[in-house]
């Protein structure tokens, strides 16, 4: 009997072994998975439903907490306030994170784990520490103004505090590491050889950045922008301490509406809140894929 024929034989029981395991391996995973799934389910997906519910439940059963929202100015001004200050936010950590990002990835690997370590250090400060140093600096006897009265500069204190300028100053200041981790991670991933390439080819170091360095780390920068303006969005500390009250977004005027009792509007607008950063995803997405918006650029 040749291999072949046996091999033919063994085939079907064969088979029917890989269908039996089949179902041990699928109950095997969703045991193990199982601890997972329940608290996601727990913390996240059984509030979500309480959310949805009290939004149409609340206080009669409807479309009535959206409806009033749509036809509200306050609502739009509170919408217009909350994408400028997540816009302006995303702005300036793109602006200030590349640079620092591309520096601290051309460093010789000591240097690089120290900047890092520099990077992260505001995360061992609680939120709030931060925020009333930054009222601290930012007031109109804070340091900012003192310094700037006393060199001339300035002829009156500057609205620093209480105002956007303190709000984005604030938030930039928190969600600024994460855009440099995001940023060097994908400019780490860039094969040095690509530019040492285009360098022997004549070009130029600004044009080898221009046209080869920064078209691979914008998959980078969509990521990090994406996460940034994402999470600002939901900010509620910051615009609470910082902008004293003036400028409203979605969070503060949830926290609002809960200090009233008004449950059915506070879930509408947080489940308005969670259908456009789900649109946001979803379209950054569709533009660029999942895959190279967490990794980017190109592996050494």
């Amino acid at each position: 009997m040749t291999a072949l024929e046996i091999a033919k034989r063994r085939l079907p029981r064969l088979q029917v072994v890989g269908r039996l395991e089949r179902p041990r391996e699928l109950a095997t995973g969703l045991l193990l998975l199982s601890p997972t799934l329940a608290l996601l389910v727990g913390l996240y997906v059984y509030p979500l439903i309480i959310v949805l519910s009290r939004s149409l439940t609340d206080p009669r059963v409807g479309f009535d907490n959206y409806t009033a929202l749509w036809q509200s100015v306050a609502f739009r001004n509170i919408m217009t306030n909350t994408f400028e200050i997540a816009l302006w936010t995303t702005l300036i950590c793109v602006l200030l994170g590349y640079p620092l990002a591309y520096r601290i990835a051309t460093l010789p690997p000591l240097w690089s784990r120290v900047l890092l370590a520099l990077t992260l250090l505001p995360f061992f400060t609680a939120i709030l520490a931060r925020l009333y140093a930054w009222t601290i600096i930012l007031g109109d006897e804070g340091v900012v103004n003192t310094y700037l009265l006393q060199w001339g500069v300035i002829h009156q204190p500057l609205a620093l505090l209480f105002d956007r300028t303190g709000v984005v100053i604030g938030t930039v200041h928190y969600m600024l590491p994460y855009m440099i981790l995001i940023l060097y991670s994908s400019m780490l991933n860039i094969d040095d050889s690509l530019l040492q390439a285009a360098r022997s080819l004549g070009a130029s170091r600004l044009y080898a950045f221009r046209r080869v360095f920064l078209p691979l780390t914008l998959p980078g920068v969509y990521a990090g922008s994406l996460l940034v303006f994402i999470i600002s969005l939901g900010f509620f500390l910051t615009p609470a301490v910082l902008g004293g009250g003036r400028d409203v977004t979605i969070a503060t005027f949830v926290q609002e509406q809960i200090g009233i009792l008004a449950w059915g509007a506070a879930a509408a607008m947080c489940v308005v809140l969670l259908a456009i950063t789900t649109v946001l995803f979803l379209f950054f997405n569709r533009l660029y894929g999942t895959d190279r918006l967490l990794v980017g650029g190109l592996r050494k």
